[in-house]
């Protein structure tokens, strides 16, 4: 069966409606999404590699990638520290749930392993 880039994302919006539906709570059908979406991104990438239809990058383009992607990583870190802080010693009162938090993570990690480098190789 061949697995593109379209099939993801139906799969990613499947999962998202039917746990959605299951739960009744938004953020569980999030999570199933981003879980799909990640998952089988991460699962083109791999075969494409197998394939050898990635081209090969020299290595400055690849300690770009890897600074990017640690300073998305440090203000994302960054800002959730900010909010944690803020809430825990002004406000006293939390108004994120854990699964947003989640939420907030897997995109962080979405964003700074699949999109940063796509962004850094196209400069």
């Amino acid at each position: 069966m061949q697995v593109n880039f379209m099939t993801i994302i139906i799969g990613a919006i499947a999962s998202f409606a039917i746990v959605s539906t299951l739960t009744g709570q938004i953020h569980w059908g999030i999570i199933a999404g981003l879980l799909i979406g990640v998952g089988g991104a991460k699962w083109i990438r791999l075969e494409k590699q197998k394939a050898s239809d990635e081209i090969e990058y020299d290595e400055r383009v690849n300690n770009n990638i890897k600074q990017v992607s640690f300073q998305t990583f440090s203000i994302s870190n960054l800002l959730l520290l900010i909010y944690l802080l803020i809430s825990d010693q002004i406000l006293n009162e939390s108004l994120v749930k854990a699964s947003y938090l989640i939420i907030y993570i897997s995109i962080t990690f979405l964003i700074a392993f699949y999109i940063i480098p796509i962004i850094v190789r196209k400069r």
